[in-house]
């Protein structure tokens, strides 16, 4: 049975087909056995829904539940089996018949693992001695069946499409019952209520919970006649008052705060509301242990479920699920169609992770089937507006999403044991969701905004010149300068292209190199030494006070402050879990900051791995600090691409300061007294 939704599937079949089969319409169907379930009743599992529906006949014979529907989805045939207990004592004639209502909910609920196994199920049944199968669908799913040969042939071949009943029936439905109960309708009433139903889909509902409110207003009315008046029907607004009036009513009964029952509202309905690419919502199932999150909650569900609003049943482990009574509410209650609109996206995004995640699993979990990064800012927003929390995914949702919570990857990568993989991933989502921590981007003013660590001053032996430098205490970035930080002076009116940048360099250039990891947390990487210290310049010009590249005793002096027995910004040996080198196997920058756990005695992070960094003076002649010439100038800190042997505090590398290099980067210094 096809028809759109409210036309009144569940209805003709439910209250009109079983009861007169009940009564014999046909010769002998009042020896029939029948049978009602929808396909998500219990869960994502139709078998289960399917063997629910027979456990009264069941227990009787000794055979669980589950048994039987591990039994069915294995193998169709064995329907025969069960088939012949449920007949077992009727006579000949005697038939099985399973009315699947609501079957729309096999394409939106049913997990696809068990999809073609009941498509399976249901050509065995078709195919079977006394056994008929029933469904009802909305006709807007109709078009889903051609995904399955056989279901689709099974429709096409037994399809009654059922129309929206017309004006005439609708009339019929009013008053054939008011008659049958002694009740008389003002002239004219009854073609008001048809005109303001009118015979779109949900027309059924409407004129029901319009009905019963009329009903009502004559219950608590001094007549003694029995009539329904055209003054009662207009006190409650009509048609659509009637269902928005209703549920308003129940909501505005509860107590409380404005803003805790609006989050109870939306704890509710977003458990219960599905909403499909084109805005249209419908109703779904959820556990009511799932939506009594708080006492308002639960006043809540109690209130509509008392206005018969919502609806409840038994899962398969006896325990309550929820759904809409009636989808007219959706577009009759005002509160929840503002709801809606407010939240479709949010709602719809939801809901393409359940089954994208799904997907994922089934394809053994895929790469091909993962969100790009980019999709995190979208899903974290959803959680934000929806209040979800952790415990609202599921561990296959979780892992398919990866991390998305700011906090929670802050806390992840503070721990030893986290993966560079992890990290990496976390540093790209931190800068798509906005890094928070202080050093990392931009001051509200648009510069960097720079975390100062401070150095003691002291002696430095740089190794291959033997000879001592002494360092005055000074400041050094606890990180090195990140693209966003980068890229506010290339962008800046007074920034990369004002000759004032490039002051006593002798050079100037005019486009920068490419960003190959353009994340806004990552370090700023491709530039040559002179743009660096362009760099400097514009940020000291902005600062007021100087800002420049640390000198390699300077920087050597920031990784492993007085301890000469360090090799590497922490104590000991190698360790490849504190640093982005080539042993990560990552192949690439991370975010800045991702090994807290790596940093030097002063604070300093990342000064070994991720990318080389500048120093000011130059190789062959480490004392020159001259910002002229092709002198070569020092790297310190080895890269992504390099082995730990590189990543030595102490070890020294060259390079042309005309050059852009990938995989090198800076950070700055100062030693203005900043406290």
């Amino acid at each position: 049975v096809v028809g759109a939704s409210g036309s009144g599937k569940s209805s003709l079949v439910w209250a009109g087909l079983l009861p007169a089969l009940a009564k014999g319409a046909i010769h002998g169907t009042q020896d029939w056995v029948l049978m009602r379930f929808t396909p998500a009743e219990f869960g994502d599992n139709p078998f289960t829904a399917l063997a629910a529906a027979f456990k009264p006949i069941l227990d009787s014979s000794g055979v669980s539940p589950k048994k039987m529907a591990d039994a069915v989805a294995a193998d169709p045939a064995a329907l025969d089996r069960y088939r012949a207990v449920a007949l077992t004592g009727r006579p000949d004639w005697a038939e099985l018949l399973f009315f699947i209502d609501q079957f729309e909910e096999f394409f939106t609920a049913v997990h696809p693992h068990h999809q073609r196994p009941f498509v399976d199920l249901l050509a065995t049944a078709a195919g079977s001695e006394r056994v008929r199968l029933v469904l009802t669908m909305r006709s807007d799913f109709f078009h889903r069946c051609l995904d399955f040969q056989v279901l689709n042939r099974l429709v096409a071949d037994g399809q009654y499409s059922l129309l929206p009943p017309g004006v005439g029936a609708l009339h019929e439905m009013i008053v054939r019952p008011a008659e049958m109960a002694g009740f008389r309708l003002e002239d004219g009433l009854v073609e008001k209520i048809l005109d303001h139903t009118g015979t779109a889909p949900g027309a059924l509902a409407q004129m029901a919970f319009a009905l019963e409110a009329l009903y009502k207003c004559w219950q608590t009315s001094p007549r003694t006649d029995r009539v329904l008046t055209h003054a009662a029907y207009e006190s409650f607004g009509g048609v659509r008052g009637a269902i928005g009036r209703r549920a308003e009513d129940a909501f505005k009964g509860l107590k409380g705060e404005e803003k805790a029952l609006d989050d109870a509202f939306g704890h509710v309905f977003r458990e219960l509301v599905e909403v499909n690419e084109a805005g249209t919502a419908t109703r779904r199932k959820a556990a009511r242990s799932r939506l009594e999150a708080g006492e308002l909650e639960q006043s809540l569900l109690i209130a509509l479920i008392d206005a018969r609003l919502l609806m409840t049943s038994q899962d398969e482990n006896d325990e309550a699920v929820v759904e809409v009574a009636h989808e007219a509410i959706f577009s009759h209650w005002p509160r929840l169609q503002q709801w809606i609109r407010a939240y479709g996206d949010a709602l719809h995004l939801r809901r393409q992770i359940e089954q994208a995640a799904e997907r994922w699993e089934k394809d053994d979990r895929h790469v091909k089937h993962l969100w790009p990064d980019e999709r995190v800012p979208d899903v974290a927003e959803m959680v934000k507006r929806l209040g979800l929390t952790d415990d609202d995914f599921s561990e296959s949702e979780k892992d398919f999403l990866g991390p998305f919570d700011r906090d929670a990857m802050l806390q992840e990568i503070e721990k030893p044991a986290t993966a560079h993989e992890r990290r990496a991933v976390i540093g790209r989502r931190l800068s798509l969701l906005g890094d928070p921590r202080p050093g990392v981007g931009l001051r509200p003013d648009g510069l960097p905004d720079i975390a100062w660590c401070k150095v003691p001053g002291g002696e430095v032996v740089i190794e291959g010149v033997h000879e001592t430098f002494g360092v005055d205490p000074f400041f050094i970035a606890k990180y090195p300068v990140t693209w966003v930080q980068y890229e506010a002076f290339l962008t800046a009116k007074d920034g990369y292209k004002i000759p004032a940048c490039w002051r006593d360099t002798g050079v100037q250039f005019d486009k920068p190199g490419r960003q190959f990891n353009p994340y806004t947390s990552h370090p700023a990487e491709n530039m040559c030494w002179y743009e660096a210290v362009a760099f400097c310049r514009w940020l000291s010009d902005r600062l007021g006070y100087e800002i420049k590249l640390p000198t390699e005793w300077q920087w050597q002096r920031a990784a492993i402050a007085g301890d000469l027995e360090r090799f590497y910004p922490w104590p000991g040996k190698w360790d490849n879990g504190r640093a982005n080198t080539y042993e990560s196997e990552l192949g690439r920058t991370t975010a800045v900051g991702m090994y807290p756990h790596g940093a030097s005695p002063v604070g300093a992070m990342g000064m070994a791995g991720n990318v080389w960094e500048f120093c000011l003076n130059e190789f062959d002649r480490p004392c020159r600090v001259e910002l002229t010439g092709e002198a070569r100038r020092v790297l310190r800190g080895g890269s992504f691409r390099n082995k730990p042997s590189s990543a030595r505090a102490a070890f020294r590398y060259a390079v042309r300061p005309l050059n852009p290099y990938d995989g090198v980067g800076f950070r700055v210094s100062c030693v203005f007294p900043i406290v």
